[in-house]
């Protein structure tokens, strides 16, 4: 389906375009170089509270943790609607999404806490939303974060 904005893409899927939210630390949210734009790390925050934080496995479940990977995934989309004037169409294509889980040891589900985020820019951007994609995990993340995903996108 073709939106004529982010805003009501999300609106459909009952979410909503979240402000962004500012780096902590020495480095810019997003930047484009040529017609790619790069999304820095996102976490799992809602203005500026972390509303996610332990480890997968452990503290949190997986469904837990899928919850923290699409929050991740609305904040990239911000990021991206910041970047594009809130219009889809501005996108060429998800390029990769990079997603870390903060996990227990024996954690062996990243992949499937990260199609969350996978999902919801599918959604979002359609076939344009597909990615490659990278699911790793961690004994820790900044601030304990539970899920941080970074991901490129290919702009008009």
């Amino acid at each position: 389906m073709s939106y004529r904005t982010f805003t009501e893409a999300l609106k459909e899927l009952k979410l909503e375009l979240p402000a962004t939210n500012a780096p902590r630390g020495s480095y810019v949210p997003a930047i484009k170089a040529g017609d790619l734009l790069f999304v820095a790390g996102q976490a799992p925050r809602i203005n500026g509270e972390l509303k996610f934080s332990g480890r997968v496995g452990r503290e949190l479940t997986i469904e837990q943790g899928r919850e923290a990977a699409q929050l991740c995934a609305l904040n990239v989309l911000g990021h991206l609607a910041h970047a594009t004037g809130d219009d889809p169409s501005k996108v060429v294509t998800a390029v990769r999404l990079a997603g870390v889980v903060n996990s227990a040891e024996d954690f062996t589900a990243h992949s499937q806490v990260l199609d969350a985020a996978s999902d919801l820019i599918a959604k979002v951007l359609g076939t344009s939303g597909q990615h490659a994609r990278i699911a790793t995990g961690a004994s820790s993340l900044p601030s304990g974060m539970a899920v941080e995903i970074e991901a490129i996108f290919q702009l008009k």
